[in-house]
């Protein structure tokens, strides 16, 4: 049952994937086992002259056998070549299903699921774990039963040539039992702390990774970065734990299961000398046991990897049943744009982030958010785009909870300019095009030039075509981000957030990149973050955010009235335009 349970956990409820390649692995197991069967036939006509004298050694029976033998070997091929094919062709096609519903899972759950883990454990799902589900669909399972099959057909047949030896042949077999189960259990324990200590050193050396260019500034190596060093050194030690401890169990199982062999020759010579059995049939358990007690010593094996494996089957399962942000009533169509925050409430780890705002956008309109650093903005911004859930409260647009909305419904009403723009390791034309996949090249185009990245695309050699390197290494900062505003024009989303698109830019890009925002916010219900005061003085409304509430809100010329922190914020910028170095 523990078995049929990994199968449908890795397979994703469809554990009939297995029966095939299972099916043909023990067909082709069986069929190892024909030359020991005809050269034990060879053996018994050899023998019937020397038991019974006067007998003719009978050639034909032994010729038909060898064609038999050579049949046997033909068909061992064919079912070793279907064997291959249905193990690797199913078990790929089940890894590879795997993977893609674990992206498509990962893209559905909330961002708070990834801020609780390292880096280093959400790649293990597509990487290590599943790493382990190929081994165990390709591999394991159908060589464990396989590895089975051939020794319970062997003790079957001994059975008919005499029990009560074949008796005496299974005797190990209940006795290495209980170390079965040790093996099994030590697997297990022993490898949650692997597993979980190969995740950490894998988090580590991404953190080592992310984080070289500190490393290099502060001459600092591996040696000195104790955290990955220390990592490395329990990966280490756990590794040899995870070989040599349960490695010993099955040592010792091997043991007592080969002891067989003498319980054979020993029990089988008493019988031969008191003339229970006849010597053909003594040699027959003798040559027979030997093939009957490593399979067992295979699948024990097997089994010791696949109790290890299945951790990660596991672990992808309980994956698949993490909670998806869901929709309430799948509501499709949205009406209008006009968005309302009625008090809400939400906690990042306990730390209560957002403390009862409540607020209105109107559609077609430029709301901006500003306020010190930590004070809960980008947080709401990513509540309106439910990359969270609040706690208490609720966010409508057009009148209807978003909760009530299908995500990817909701998701495709809004476009978001980040201000650390991230870009795949891809073309310039598909990272433009992710924000349409439909879009033709003429309105790829179209969208860059109103980005204001038109021209510096086109002086690149390769043009549109050009790669951009991993997050986009190969292109400056303000280059990225006309890169990102285009994508945004391209998915002409009705509801835009710009996320300080501007405020790590020096001017002249500050510049361009205000001229592209110009052109993607025409029309659009707007929401902006800025630090820049003077981006935002023609906002509709301004909201002054502080400790996660709304303390001020009002036009630029209101608040600069209020003589509160807003006045307080821009006056420190009107100093700064007078500072000299």
């Amino acid at each position: 049952m523990e078995m049929f349970k990994i199968m449908r956990m890795a397979a994703l409820g469809k554990p009939e994937k297995f029966f095939k390649m299972i099916a043909w692995t023990i067909i082709e197991y069986l069929l190892r086992g024909l030359p020991f069967g005809i050269s034990l036939l060879i053996i018994w006509e050899l023998f019937i002259p020397l038991t019974h004298p006067g007998e003719i050694l009978n050639i034909s029976k032994i010729i038909i056998a060898c064609s038999g033998l050579l049949a046997g070997l033909i068909l061992l091929y064919f079912a070793s070549r279907k064997a291959y094919f249905a193990s690797f062709l199913t078990g790929y096609e089940i890894t590879a299903a795997g993977r893609k519903k674990i992206i498509k899972h990962l893209k559905q759950l909330p961002m708070g699921f990834y801020n609780s883990r390292d880096p280093g454990d959400i790649g293990a799902y597509i990487v290590t774990d599943y790493k382990n589900i190929e081994e165990l669909t390709t591999h394991m399972i159908p060589q464990f039963f396989g590895a089975m099959a051939m020794p319970v057909i062997l003790v079957c047949s001994l059975f008919f040539y005499n029990w009560k030896l074949a008796l005496a042949a299974l005797i190990p077999i209940p006795v290495a039992y209980p170390l079965l189960k040790l093996t099994n259990w030590l697997v297990m324990t022993v490898g949650k702390h692997h597993q979980k200590i190969t995740i950490e050193a894998a988090s580590r050396m991404l953190e080592y990774i992310q984080g070289i260019h500190l490393i290099k500034a502060f001459n600092l190596n591996a040696s000195k970065f104790s955290r990955l060093e220390n990592s490395f050194r329990r990966l280490k030690n756990i590794s040899i734990k995870m070989e040599s401890i349960p490695g010993s169990a099955i040592a010792i199982s091997s043991i007592i299961l080969n002891s067989g062999i003498i319980l054979i020759i020993l029990y089988g010579f008493r019988m031969l000398q008191s003339n229970e059995i006849p010597l053909p049939i003594y040699i027959l358990f003798l040559v027979m046991g030997i093939h009957i007690y490593q399979p067992f010593i295979n699948a024990i094996t097997f089994l010791a990897e696949i109790n290890y494996m299945k951790l990660g089957v596991k672990r992808t399962d309980s994956l698949l049943h993490t909670p998806v942000l869901t929709s309430k009533d799948n509501c499709d169509t949205v009406t209008n744009f006009n968005l309302s925050i009625k008090n809400i409430y939400f906690k990042y780890h306990n730390t209560p982030v957002i403390d009862g705002i409540s607020l209105e956008i109107p559609e077609k309109s430029l709301t901006a958010f500003v306020g010190p650093s930590g004070s809960g903005k980008t947080t709401l911004t990513r509540l309106i785009s439910r990359f969270w859930d609040v706690d208490r409260g609720e966010i409508t647009l057009g009148g209807l909870n978003i909760e009530s909305y299908n995500p990817e419904t909701l998701m495709s009403q809004i476009a978001i300019v980040f201000q650390d723009v991230y870009l795949f390791n891809d073309t310039i034309y598909n990272n433009i095009r992710i924000g349409r996949e439909d879009a033709t090249d003429e309105e790829v185009m179209a969208a860059a030039k109103l980005a204001r990245c038109h021209e510096f695309i086109t002086s690149l050699p390769q043009g549109y075509q050009s790669m951009v390197g991993e997050g986009g290494c190969t292109l400056s900062g303000g280059e990225k981000q006309r890169i990102s505003i285009a994508r945004a024009i391209l998915k002409d989303a009705p509801i835009i957030l710009l996320d300080e698109a501007t405020a790590s830019l020096d001017p002249e890009n500050e510049l361009s990149i205000q001229r592209a925002i110009n052109d993607l916010i025409k029309d659009k219900t707007v929401i902006m973050i800025a630090h820049r005061l003077h981006t935002i003085q023609a906002a509709d409304q301004i909201f002054v955010i502080d400790n996660g509430k709304v303390t001020e809100s009002g036009k630029h010329t209101d608040l600069l009235q209020q003589n509160g922190l807003y006045k307080a914020l821009w006056d420190e910028q009107q100093k700064q335009k007078s500072w000299k170095f």
